[in-house]
C-alpha cells in the first residue's frame, strides 16, 4: 500500500486480501515494526505476523470470512467477524486496528474456535 492511503484504504485492502489465503496477500499491508497482540502473546515484525497467518490458517482451514462491522475511525479501525472453515466455526471474532502512514501499525485479534457439528 502506499504511504498515501486512508486508514479505511489499508483496512479494506487487508479484508479483500485476507481472503485469498496467501500469506504474501496475508502480509502486505503489514511492515517490519507492526506487531499484533493476541490471547497468547504479541507478535512483532512480520515473521512474527507470519506465524499469526499460519496459526489462523491451522486453526480454520479453508475458512469463509464475514465481516459484520467494519469501522474506521480516524487512525483506528475495528472488526467483527464470522467464519466458517473445514473444522471450526467462529462467531465472535473481533479485531482491532491502528493504521498508520498506509500500513497496520498494531492489530488485536481475538476468537473462539469451536469444533464444526
Amino acid at each position: 500500500m502506499s504511504d498515501t492511503a486512508t486508514p479505511q484504504e489499508v483496512l479494506d485492502r487487508h479484508l479483500e486480501l485476507s481472503r485469498s489465503h496467501s500469506e504474501q496477500d496475508f502480509l502486505e499491508c503489514y511492515r517490519e515494526d507492526s506487531f499484533l497482540i493476541m490471547p497468547d502473546g504479541v507478535r512483532r515484525g512480520l515473521e512474527g505476523i507470519r506465524g499469526c497467518y499460519h496459526q489462523l490458517n491451522r486453526d480454520l482451514p479453508n475458512a469463509r470470512y464475514t465481516y459484520k462491522a467494519v469501522i474506521v475511525e480516524q487512525d483506528v479501525g475495528f472488526l467483527e467477524w464470522s467464519a466458517d472453515s473445514d473444522t471450526h466455526v467462529v462467531t465472535d471474532g473481533a479485531d482491532s486496528y491502528v493504521i498508520q502512514d498506509g500500513y497496520i501499525r498494531a492489530q488485536t485479534i481475538h476468537y473462539t474456535l469451536r469444533p464444526k457439528s
